[in-house]
């Protein structure tokens, strides 16, 4: 009977390591790539949420500065409107006082067809 000697067990028993070892190097490999799919795919969804926000963003930015711009056309105006409505009231109080066109020409720098408005 043909025994098997300590060399040759050593010789099965490296064999069965490395067979062992490519076994797991090839398992590792598989996780890898699986693990790279998962952060590609996760990669490209972030992406198309951050040019989502971007574009947001933009939009939102655009907004404001048409919100902004509105409101300042709107205090402009108010305050257009105010200064005359306070120039309507003064001349109108002043003609309550008994003013001439003249004076209110001279008072409230109006023109004259302003002023002589009041006299109708």
């Amino acid at each position: 009977m043909n025994t098997l000697t300590l060399v040759h067990w050593l010789l099965i028993g490296n064999f069965a390591m490395l067979a062992g070892v490519a076994l797991f190097i090839v398992a590792l490999r598989r996780q890898q790539a699986a693990d790279a799919a998962r952060l590609a795919s996760r990669i490209d969804a972030m992406e198309q949420g951050y040019g989502v926000m971007s574009k947001s963003a933009i939009g939102l930015g655009r907004r404001i500065k048409q919100v902004e711009a509105k409101a300042a056309q709107v205090e402009r105006h108010a305050s257009r409107a105010g200064t005359d409505d306070g120039r309507y009231e003064q001349a109108s109080r002043l003609v309550g006082m008994g003013a001439t066109a003249n004076d209110l020409i001279d008072s409230l720098g109006v023109a004259r067809a302003e002023a002589d408005y009041w006299y109708l």
